[in-house]
């Protein structure tokens, strides 16, 4: 009798743990450089974020681990997610060069982008449906992407900024 009594236990226990969370499984994503035009090597780490519907992508957070590019593919597998079965949840992955090893996720990664010092880049953002039980769903499709460098202002975009500067300064104000 206590056996039983503790077999619906840690059934019930695991099962209301089970409520909070599902799991979205994604295929293998291309990441491409953006200078070479190939695929993009093993230094490149991939990061997936995530949060709720309708989310703004600026609200998305980390779901796993930097991950190392395996042949060119940011490959999560079936990932865990701290989503309700069946919501609809919002996807991205977000990538970076880290050859230097200086970047150890994103958020660290992201200034360095910006400021065009390393190569970076982000996937659209896709919907996916929270998925659970022993049969997994279909595999979420997020497309390839390309990680760039932001570049600097060009010599022309300063060349005319310069013109814009002069010819205001040139302009006398009317009394």
């Amino acid at each position: 009798m206590n056996k039983i009594h503790l077999t619906l236990l840690i059934t019930a226990l695991t099962g209301a743990s089970a409520l909070g969370q599902g799991a979205v499984p994604l295929a293998p994503v291309p990441v491409t450089n953006g200078l070479t035009g190939m695929l993009a090597g093993p230094q490149v780490m991939a990061e997936l974020f995530g949060g709720p519907f309708g989310a703004p992508e600026g609200s998305l957070t980390q779901l796993v681990s930097p991950i190392a590019l395996s042949g060119g593919y940011a490959s999560f597998g079936s990932v865990t997610v701290p989503f309700a079965l069946g919501s609809t949840i919002e996807l991205q992955i977000r990538a970076w060069d880290d050859a230097s090893g200086l970047y150890a996720n994103w958020s660290q990664a992201q200034p360095a982008w910006l400021a065009g010092a390393i190569l970076g880049g982000e996937s659209q953002i896709v919907d996916a449906l929270v998925q659970g039980g022993t049969e997994p769903g279909p595999q979420i499709i997020v497309p390839g992407f390309t990680i760039t460098q932001i570049p600097e202002p060009s010599a022309a975009a300063l060349g005319f900024l310069a013109l814009c500067l002069w010819q205001a300064r040139r302009v006398k104000p009317r009394l």
